[in-house]
């Protein structure tokens, strides 16, 4: 099992979790030709696609998935009587609320091959802990000290998004040891800095620790071979 970043921050998100037979797609918002070049077209590969929210960096492109017959989890859409759990293929997944400016969820993946993982975007805090947590993919959008004090946008960027001290409590919090990696997400191309956020995660968690770039893949597997 890996993990595949297409795609990571405001101009559109998309990771995806791959073994030799399944995929699944966590977030839709970068265009559906994109992810099909990734999976060299193989598209029956997808076993679903979990979206977070409706924003369009999130969720613009949820319906081509849906014209090509992939199963869609989009709690989000409170008005629809949505379960909060499915499983698509091998993969077992439990939506949980966010705090966002609309409604939001992270999400409580686990499969054979990569154990337990947990996906959090878009949000000011989680409030729950779990428990030997094996992978953590977690949004660390800015720090307060990259945010000019008399910067027109200061308390817009600082509502919505998880700030660099919140993301460290809760790696924190959540840190023990089956911990194997931490993939940091949706940073500010203008109040982040990858380096010093990897580093700080890295004294937080006796585990590897990457910033989310296009391109990157991470092995997920328990064991490796």
């Amino acid at each position: 099992m890996k993990f595949r970043c297409l795609g990571s921050g405001s101009s559109g998100n998309c990771y995806i979790l791959e073994n030799d037979s399944e995929v699944l797609v966590i977030e839709a918002g970068v265009p559906f030709m994109i992810v099909k070049k990734a999976l060299d077209f193989n598209i029956s590969k997808i076993v679903g696609v979990v979206v977070s929210h409706s924003h369009g960096d999130h969720a613009k492109y949820v319906r081509d998935y849906e014209r090509n017959g992939v199963p869609t989890f989009k709690p989000y859409r409170e008005e629809i009587a949505c379960p909060l759990s499915v499983n698509y293929g091998g993969f077992r997944i439990k939506g949980f609320r966010l705090v966002h400016d609309v409604p939001c969820y992270g999400f409580y993946i686990s499969h054979v091959e990569m154990g337990t993982l947990v996906y959090a975007s878009d949000t000011e805090y989680i409030k729950y802990r779990f428990q030997n947590l094996n992978h953590i993919l977690i949004e660390c959008n800015y720090s307060r000290e990259l945010i000019p004090e008399d910067a027109v946008n200061r308390s817009h960027v600082m509502t919505g998004h998880m700030e660099l001290q919140t993301a460290l409590e809760f790696l924190l919090v959540n840190n023990n040891p089956n911990l194997r990696s931490v993939v940091l997400l949706h940073m500010s191309a203008r109040n982040s800095d990858p380096e010093i956020f990897v580093a700080e995660a890295k004294r937080a968690v006796q585990c590897s620790v990457w910033a989310a770039e296009k391109g990157l893949e991470v092995d997920l597997r328990l064991m490796s071979f």
